[in-house]
C-alpha cells in the first residue's frame, strides 16, 4: 500500500531514535533523481530537517518509508542503524520490480561519460572480438565499450546494465601494464553480459555461482588474480 504522510512517518522515526527531543520541523520534497537517493540534513536556523528523497520512493510502502527515515535519522546523529531496519529497507529495494524501474530511471535520466574505445596503447573493439571469439564462441552480444575519463584504481571496470556499457578504466591503457591483466579485466565485465545480476531470497546477486564458475576457469585465474592486487 502506498505511504501515508511521509513527513508524519519521519516524525515518528524521530520520537522513537531520540524521545526526549523536541521534534524538530520536516520539510520533505521527492525528486527526480536518476537512483534511490536519499539525503537528510539539519537547518539550526529553522529547527528543520530537510529530506530529499527519490520520486521513486513515492509509492513505497508505509513501513519502508518508516525503515529509510530511521536510516537517515540515524546517520545524521551518527548512531548506529539497526541491522533488521537496514534489512527491511534492502529487502524492498531488492525486489525484481523495483530493480527494474531502477534501470529503467537510469536509462531515462543518467548520463554515462566514456571515452571512446580506441585507447593510446588498446583497442576495446578489438579486445572484446578476441575474446568473444575465445571464450563465448562469438555469440556474446556485443554492449557499447569505452575507457574511463579518470585513472581509477579503485573502480577497475564495471558494466552499467541501464546503458548497456562496459567501462573500463584508463590506468590499464599503458604499454607498462601487461596486456593479459586488461583482457581478464574486460572478461570479467564480458560475464555480467551474460549472466545479469539475479534476485534470490530477497538479496541482488550480481556474482551469481555460474558467474563464478565461469571466471575461475579462466586461464591462469589465480596468477592474474595476485597480479591484479600488485597494480
Amino acid at each position: 500500500m502506498p505511504a501515508r504522510d511521509p513527513a508524519a512517518i519521519f516524525r515518528e522515526q524521530f520520537r522513537r531514535l531520540k524521545p526526549r527531543t523536541t521534534v524538530p520541523n520536516f520539510e520533505l520534497s521527492f525528486r527526480p533523481y536518476a537512483s534511490l537517493r536519499a539525503t537528510a540534513r539539519f537547518r539550526p536556523d529553522s529547527a528543520t530537517i530537510q529530506a530529499h528523497l527519490s520520486d521513486m520512493l513515492k509509492d513505497a510502502p508505509s513501513e519502508v518509508l518508516a525503515a529509510l527515515a530511521r536510516i537517515l535519522l540515524s546517520k545524521l546523529y551518527h548512531l548506529k542503524v539497526p541491522h533488521e531496519v537496514l534489512r527491511r529497507y534492502k529487502l524492498w529495494t531488492h525486489t525484481q520490480r523495483v530493480q527494474e524501474r531502477m534501470v529503467k530511471v537510469r536509462r531515462e535520466r543518467g548520463r554515462k561519460h566514456l571515452l571512446p574505445p580506441t585507447g593510446a596503447i588498446h583497442d576495446l573493439e578489438e579486445l572484446f572480438d578476441e575474446l568473444n571469439a575465445r571464450h563465448f564462441e562469438g555469440r556474446l552480444r556485443k554492449p557499447r565499450l569505452g575507457w574511463s575519463p579518470s585513472l581509477s584504481r579503485k573502480r577497475l571496470g564495471h558494466y552499467d546494465p541501464a546503458h548497456d556499457v562496459i567501462v573500463i578504466s584508463r590506468i590499464f591503457d599503458r604499454s607498462d601494464v601487461p596486456k593479459l591483466v586488461l583482457r581478464f579485466v574486460l572478461f570479467h565485465e564480458m560475464l555480467h553480459v551474460k549472466h545479469p545480476a539475479e534476485i534470490r531470497g530477497g538479496r541482488r546477486i550480481v556474482h551469481t555461482p555460474e558467474f563464478r564458475a565461469e571466471e575461475r576457469a579462466y586461464p591462469d585465474f589465480e596468477a592474474i588474480k595476485r597480479l591484479l592486487r600488485t597494480l
